[in-house]
């Protein structure tokens, strides 16, 4: 039984990698579209996380 659950994890590594580095029709596979919009997405976070922080302490000063 632990062999099984073994190979089915393997299968679904193997095929979420798969996935990643699979060219779309852009030439470029996800992997390479997530790095290279990593910065916007980092920038959208830390603007989440300041709005919350603001939310945050303006219920806690009421």
């Amino acid at each position: 039984m632990r062999i099984l659950k073994l190979m089915a994890v393997g299968a679904a590594v193997g095929y979420g990698i798969y996935y990643l580095i699979r060219e779309k029709e852009n030439g470029k596979s996800l992997l390479e579209e997530l790095i290279d919009d990593a910065p916007d997405y980092v920038d959208r976070a830390k603007k989440y996380v300041g709005f919350t922080i603001d939310q945050v302490a303006e219920r806690l000063h009421k």
